[in-house]
């Protein structure tokens, strides 16, 4: 637990109820959407979201607020290469295959090369901090946790005055990040096929 922090740093024996809260926050997500599209879609999400929990646990640092409504995933500036492709290709690829078939597969690769190189793009610096998601349980919106969890997390991550970079392929989200300090660096599509979502890229400055 960081003491410094009002949230809690989560471990991996929190696992398992980490990945039943994400799922219940993230259940519309477009990417989930996009990519779970088998007969057992929301068997396909659930693993998805275990392996984005797996890899900020591995990565970086998962977060849960005081109420325990309210988490953000964030990878570390230490790990500039440790993205989410590089961890399916080396870790995960037969596993991707089984769980999301082909077809899935398919669109979730598109979508990390889509994303990594926006994110690669978007600026020169190469250490940066990383929001790889942030969510709230839907029942306890529109109550700020989710900004007042993004304020304190910025604030750790950036007391060494590194850049945060984050994306998001939720147009309705842009204003609220913008809000808290993050500038619009760019955008791309995620996939080949009309459906695919569209991806927006932010930065914000290395300052607390």
């Amino acid at each position: 637990m960081d003491t410094t922090l009002p949230a809690r740093r989560l471990e991996p024996a929190d696992l398992s109820w980490a990945t039943a809260f994400l799922e219940s926050a993230c259940s519309e997500h477009p990417v989930l959407n996009y990519c779970c599209t088998g007969p057992d879609a929301n068997g396909q999400r659930l693993w998805l979201l275990e392996q984005v929990l797996r890899f900020g646990l591995r990565y970086g640092r998962v977060y849960i607020n005081p109420e325990g409504n309210a988490l953000a995933v964030w990878i570390g500036p230490e790990h500039p290469a440790a993205t989410l492709r590089r961890f399916l290709r080396t870790a995960l690829l037969p596993a991707a295959l089984w769980r999301l078939e082909w077809a899935g597969f398919q669109r979730l690769r598109h979508f990390l090369v889509a994303t990594t190189w926006l994110r690669r793009h978007s600026f020169t610096a190469h250490q940066q901090h990383y929001l790889l998601a942030l969510a709230v349980r839907p029942a306890d919106r529109g109550r700020g946790l989710g900004q007042r969890l993004l304020r304190v997390t910025l604030a750790a991550m950036q007391a060494a005055h590194r850049p945060c970079y984050l994306d998001t392929q939720q147009p309705t989200l842009l204003g609220f990040f913008q809000r808290l300090g993050f500038r619009l660096m760019g955008e791309c599509a995620t996939g080949q096929t009309p459906d695919a979502p569209i991806n927006w890229g932010l930065v914000r400055e290395g300052h607390a």
